[in-house]
């Protein structure tokens, strides 16, 4: 940052709404955007399974090796997924913090490549935490070792969280570092995770609620080992995979609401607008 920091308290009511505002206001937005990547994600979901379900092709096996039962279809799931909703969200953060969309050329790749960075790295820490609870654990540890256990899956879940104006900055094309990105944060970090979770947290009940209430009335049985009626089955991924879009939507309308009150080189809130800088070509 060229600017020293503001300590702001950012307000998590008014991000609230702004985030809801900007997202289940502009839906058709959110599709323009969505839709190939929608698409890719759905393919990759429903794909294999209607294919071991439905056409009696076998399951792929586990990856060699692993101890957890992931299959090479898992992991092209998670891979398509990681791809497909990272590229989604550097467009996402680009409407919000460019006048009306308006995004200068050539950015978007350099943009999406620092952000696919960003995640792995951060991911890489929360597992590499993560994994040493798990051994610990595993290996019978002292007593003493599950607070430190407890703080180390705080810091897994705060580790990102404190580091998140690195994807707004990055999708807008003016990377903040590592440090400067963990400095801005200071005395909003709680309020950015309780944000998140307030606005996200909604949404993914109302769809496990819709899932739900739908395989009631097709009269399903959770505890049955029977593959579902393949209308369903392709409704619950199409459902499940469009809700993993807005919830990415929400939580990037959070964080550069967080980051437009708090670097003061990020563009300009204004009242009439809650997204988009002061004036078109302003970048």
């Amino acid at each position: 940052m060229a600017k020293a920091v503001t300590r702001a308290r950012v307000p998590v009511a008014a991000v609230m709404v702004e985030a809801y505002r900007g997202v289940f206001g502009r839906l058709s937005l959110l599709l323009e955007l969505a839709w190939l990547p929608l698409l890719l994600v759905l393919a990759a979901a429903i794909l294999p399974g209607y294919l071991q379900l439905y056409r009696g092709v076998g399951a792929i096996p586990a990856w060699p090796g692993d101890a957890f039962g992931l299959t090479v279809d898992d992991l092209v799931e998670a891979l398509v997924g990681l791809l497909c909703l990272s590229a989604f969200a550097v467009r996402w953060y680009q409407t919000l913090l460019f006048n009306h969309g308006r995004v200068p050329s050539g950015i978007f790749l350099g943009a999406w490549l620092r952000f696919l960075l960003y995640m792995l790295l951060l991911y890489l820490v929360a597992a590499v935490l993560l994994s040493a609870m798990v051994l610990a654990d595993i290996a019978g540890a002292p007593g003493y070792a599950a607070p430190v256990a407890g703080a180390g899956m705080i810091a897994a879940w705060l580790a990102p969280v404190r580091c998140s104006l690195l994807f707004p900055a990055a999708a807008r094309g003016k990377p903040l570092s590592l440090a400067a990105a963990w400095r801005a944060m200071r005395g909003n970090t709680w309020r950015l995770f309780a944000t998140v979770m307030l606005v996200s947290i909604p949404t993914v009940f109302a769809v496990a609620m819709l899932i739900s209430s739908i395989a009631a009335l097709l009269g399903l049985d959770s505890g049955s080992d029977a593959p579902p009626p393949l209308g369903f089955f392709i409704l619950r991924g199409v459902i499940s995979s469009c809700a993993d879009f807005i919830v990415v939507a929400l939580g990037a309308s959070v964080a550069a609401g967080f980051y437009r009150r708090i670097d003061p080189d990020a563009p300009e809130q204004r009242g009439d607008q809650p997204w988009g800088d002061t004036a078109p070509g302003s970048e």
